[in-house]
């Protein structure tokens, strides 16, 4: 039976399975299905019964909650929709899910490539459901600008918030803003509530995007304190002009982003796809290649780029992400687990001491990366990473060496010299035959058998003569000794120990990488921070602390020090911003502190800030400029990161192989000219 017929039998099946529950389905219907489906179509009912059965099956389930989670943050809908979404993005992501596999498969049918992709798979699925929610997000962010637009135009006509939102709310009560208006409705609530302050804390848990927690507290503030005036002009409606701005900015980088990095994902796996098909074709075109992909050298040439590809998507699809995924409270860091149960004994040995040069080098580092753990878990990071990457490539070596011996035993050898470029059907059976040959007398013999024993061996087989005797003496020789040389050497342990030292400095490695990386993201950040400090600087009672609250509720990078800042205040607000500057290890956020400092003197907010007001405009144009140069450095590193596996796929699985076996036929061909 062959793939084919396989597949179209299991499709039957399939098909025929599904035909049996649809009948079950539709007799059990009246009896299954909960209040919750009266007064829906047929297909909701659908979805409706997949979500409850679906819910029973272990894997399945937590994905579909996972799901419908990341769905509850940026759309408020009715439990039914929501369910049906759920279930369609969990089947689109599984039906994708098994089409990829069977398509790999088919062109592939290679069981151990398979399974890697399996894994690799995982990420993909991710990847679909990311697509879906970034369009929820860009899709809200475009009605949030309307909504800005309305409140601002309401609040010229009343001078009310509460009645300009209100108003507001009505008008964006339509198909195309119902996503936006759910979210103005949920602020009237907030503004009509007995406690305000508590409501308030509670939306902004669980606010689709920083804009709205940002509007949300803006509205609240001048209900609470009043509007002011600077000239002419309403502080409110500054703040709501310099939100759209905000806005504009966010939806302009991720459309610039999106299409700069269009595609790098599907060309980045490409090589997965090509790998077999490129090697099958190579084999067959020039027949002295399939030795060269059996060797040690095209084995690990392979793992190289199958690497190289599985780590450039990865790695991409963090460039393509806008915000953090979303962690359930505080979770303890598999290293510090792992310190705690046994490995700190090793690691207090291989922590530098306090004070000293190495000491502060490694803490500045993890500052500058703003990473969640402290020089204990990254020295326990970098242990467990030098033994995972020693013990991954003994195994690798150990692999290597059964392959190789696999290879010499059962698959047919090229003979020697040989420049054409395809063998017949006929003469590869004879390699064959020749291959099976040798490995019945070498399993036959044992390890270390000599010419005697072999020639005996040969005779016993019987059927050739004295020539072709002498000949595959010779060339059962060379494969005995192939299969002692297939041995775990002493500089493939030596590479291992490299491969551990490579391991236990990757660790610090990704710290540079992260912390340049961050850099680019801290900019964009204080940038923010500047925005609200803008829109607050001329509120009515607005002080030092309520402005740190602000910043920590839309930080991301600065969250940690922040939160430690405002549980230090109120023992001394001087000394609490200094210890904040001694744990943030980045200029443009230290020059904002140092105006903080100032503003807890007897200057007001509004004068210590009066330089950044006055280089609004210069500041606008920084960021522009910053945005630019942030997508330009991720369009470069995404080009880079989608094509280096497609050239590796060329390089190291097709130009090298080719010019490695050509040289090596012609170096044997020339050899037999010399002996002729």
């Amino acid at each position: 039976m062959n793939t084919y017929t396989f597949i179209g039998l299991a499709s039957l099946l399939l098909a025929a399975a599904l035909i049996v529950f649809n009948l079950i389905f539709s007799k059990r219907q009246k009896n299954v299905l909960t209040p919750l489906n009266k007064g829906t179509g047929n297909g909701l009912r659908i979805y409706i019964f997949l979500y409850r059965n679906i819910c029973r099956i272990p894997l399945l389930r937590d994905l579909l909650r996972g799901i419908r989670k990341r769905l509850e943050i940026y759309t408020v809908t009715d439990e039914k929709t929501l369910r049906k979404r759920s279930v369609l993005l969990l089947t689109t992501t599984v039906l994708a899910f098994i089409i990829l596999i069977l398509l790999f498969w088919l062109i592939t049918k290679d069981l151990l490539m398979l399974t890697l992709f399996t894994v690799l798979l995982a990420f993909i699925g991710d990847t679909i459901i990311e697509i879906f929610i970034n369009k929820l997000q860009n899709d809200l962010l475009q009605q949030q600008l309307r909504y800005l637009e309305l409140l601002r135009h309401k609040y010229y006509e009343h001078k009310s918030v509460e009645v300009a939102n209100m108003e507001a709310c009505d008008q964006l009560n339509q198909k195309r803003t119902f996503e936006v208006y759910t979210q103005a409705e949920r602020i009237n609530d907030i503004l009509s509530s007995r406690n305000i302050e508590e409501e308030l804390e509670k939306y902004y848990e669980t606010a689709p995007n920083k804009y709205f927690k940002m509007l949300a507290g803006i509205i609240y503030i001048t209900k609470e304190y009043g509007d002011s005036l600077i000239g002419e002009s309403s502080v409110f409606v500054r703040c709501v002009s310099y939100l759209g701005n905000e806005i504009k900015t966010e939806l302009h980088k991720r459309e610039k982003l999106k299409h700069a990095l269009k595609s790098l994902n599907i060309i980045a796996l490409v090589p997965l796809f090509c790998l077999k098909p490129l090697r099958n074709w190579a084999a067959n075109s020039f027949a002295p290649l399939e030795d060269f992909y059996t060797s040690k050298l095209g084995i690990i040439l392979g793992v190289i780029t199958v690497l190289s590809s599985v780590f450039s998507y990865i790695i991409l699809r963090r460039l393509q992400r806008f915000d953090r995924p979303l962690k359930p409270g505080y979770i303890k860091p598999l290293e510090q687990r792992i310190y705690d149960a046994f490995l700190y004994r090793v690691v207090d040995r291989l922590v530098p001491k306090p004070h000293t040069q190495k000491g502060n080098s490694m803490t500045n580092l993890i500052k500058s990366a703003m990473a969640p753990l402290n020089i204990y878990t990254l020295y326990t990071r970098r242990a467990i990473a030098g033994f995972a990457a020693f013990f991954l490539g003994l195994l690798l070596f150990i692999g290597i060496n059964a392959y190789s011996n696999h290879a010499v035993l059962y698959n047919p050898k090229m003979p020697e010299g040989f420049l054409g470029g395809k063998l017949s059907e006929k003469e590869l059976n004879k390699l064959q035959e020749i291959a099976d040959f040798d490995r019945s007398i070498i399993l036959s013999l044992g390890k270390h058998p000599d010419d005697e024993s072999i020639i005996n061996a040969i005779n016993e087989k019987g059927g050739i003569d004295n020539q072709e005797t002498q000949t595959a003496l010779e060339r059962i020789k060379g494969k005995l000794n192939s299969l002692s040389n297939n041995i775990l050497w002493y500089w493939q342990v030596i590479l291992c120990f490299i491969f551990f030292i490579v391991g236990y400095n990757a660790p610090v490695t990704g710290l540079k990488i992260m912390a340049y990386a961050r850099k680019i993201d801290m900019e964009d950040e204080v940038s923010q921070f500047q925005t609200i400090i803008l829109m607050l600087m001329h509120m009515n009672r607005v002080h030092v602390q309520e402005i740190l609250e602000w910043i920590e509720t839309f930080s991301i990078h600065f969250k940690e020090p922040l939160q430690k800042c405002l549980l230090n205040f109120s023992a001394g607000p001087h000394e609490a911003l200094e210890e904040l500057k001694d744990e943030v290890n980045f200029p443009p956020f230290l020059r904002l502190i140092d105006n903080l400092q100032l503003a807890c003197s007897d200057i007001e907010v509004s004068k210590a800030f009066e330089e950044l007001e006055n280089e609004i405009s210069f500041n606008i144009n920084s960021r522009k400029e910053s945005n630019e140069r942030t997508i330009e450095r991720k369009r470069n590193l995404g080009s880079t990161l989608g094509f280096t596996p497609v050239y590796s796929l060329i390089m190291f699985y097709l130009i090298i192989p080719m010019i490695v076996s050509g040289m090596e036929s012609l170096s044997l061909f020339y050899k037999q000219l010399t002996m002729m």
